[in-house]
């Protein structure tokens, strides 16, 4: 089974990713912050980083910024955001894809999959 780090604050839309990614057979780690996406076991990687822009003690660019540079051990990055403008983000980060929110389930599922081929 393919493991998902998910970072998303909003309570609501975690619960429905980690239910959707978990009904196409992913195992999904999430976090509400920053702070608590740090204290995981770091030992433990995934096959995919899903990450919110806005979250409440950090940005999820800045966290993207640091696993390319510190740790750039391939594992796919995908950026997910409904305050920023994509085309905007694309330079400031090397992440694999950005996603638009609110999003389309088939579009995000497509993207997470192709993110993993």
């Amino acid at each position: 089974m393919r493991k998902i780090f998910l970072l998303e604050d909003d309570q609501g839309i975690r619960e429905v990713l980690e239910i959707l990614l978990f009904s196409e057979n992913y195992s999904v780690l999430s976090f509400s912050s920053i702070a608590e996406f740090m204290e995981r076991d770091i030992l433990v990687v995934p096959d995919l980083y899903l990450f919110d822009v806005m979250l409440p003690d950090g940005s999820g660019i800045d966290l993207c910024r640091e696993l390319k540079k510190d740790h750039d051990d391939g594992v796919p990055v995908l950026i997910m955001s409904a305050h920023a403008e994509l085309r905007n983000l694309e330079g400031i980060c090397d992440a694999d894809d950005f996603i638009r929110k609110p999003f389309d389930i088939e579009h995000l599922l497509n993207r997470v999959r192709l993110a993993l081929v």
